[in-house]
């Protein structure tokens, strides 16, 4: 077989994993892994240490990934017959790892609660529990229990680490 040529891009695409999205004048748009699947996970809430150190008490392998965010390590991994996976994008401004379901359950604190067994730690490494991006229901730390529901409530125009800031009570004056 001849190797076939092909012409590079043209000069007024910008790269096809640059935000945002369809817009622009390349015909490609490029999606990472985690942002083709991760629309599906349940956030059951965020803990103050880092994928690494999940990582290493339950020996997994972290895998580096990016989205349109940000690039981001991450781990998914079956556990006492819930499915997670744990993320932190690398510009996180509120330095939390992000615990998700990979598979939806009724009991997201129980799932919560085996995971902060499994790696012994205590809820005081919880950042919260629940869904940030949920304005149905609050978050359930401290902190949260002292806001309203308006404090947590975003519009489709907030960024995504102005919502995260917000549930964990921590505000920067661009938000």
């Amino acid at each position: 077989m001849t190797p076939t040529e092909i012409p590079g891009p043209e000069p007024d695409w910008q790269p096809a994993t640059s935000p945002p999205y369809y817009s622009g004048n390349n015909p490609a748009h490029q999606w990472s892994v985690w942002e083709h699947c991760s629309p599906l996970f349940q956030m059951i809430g965020g803990l103050e240490l880092s994928v690494q150190l999940v990582a290493n008490r339950l020996r997994l392998h972290v895998e580096r990934s990016w989205d349109g965010l940000d690039d981001l390590d991450v781990v998914l991994f079956l556990l006492r017959g819930f499915s997670f996976a744990v993320s932190k994008h690398d510009g996180n401004p509120a330095g939390v790892s992000l615990v998700w379901l990979t598979q939806s359950h009724e009991d997201a604190d129980k799932a919560l609660d085996a995971l902060l067994e499994v790696l012994g730690v205590g809820e005081g490494i919880v950042a919260f529990r629940g869904d940030f991006r949920d304005t149905s229901s609050e978050p359930s730390n401290t902190a949260a229990s002292e806001r309203t529901a308006g404090d947590v409530a975003t519009s489709g125009r907030t960024s995504w680490w102005a919502r995260i800031r917000r549930a964990l009570g921590t505000r920067t004056p661009t938000d």
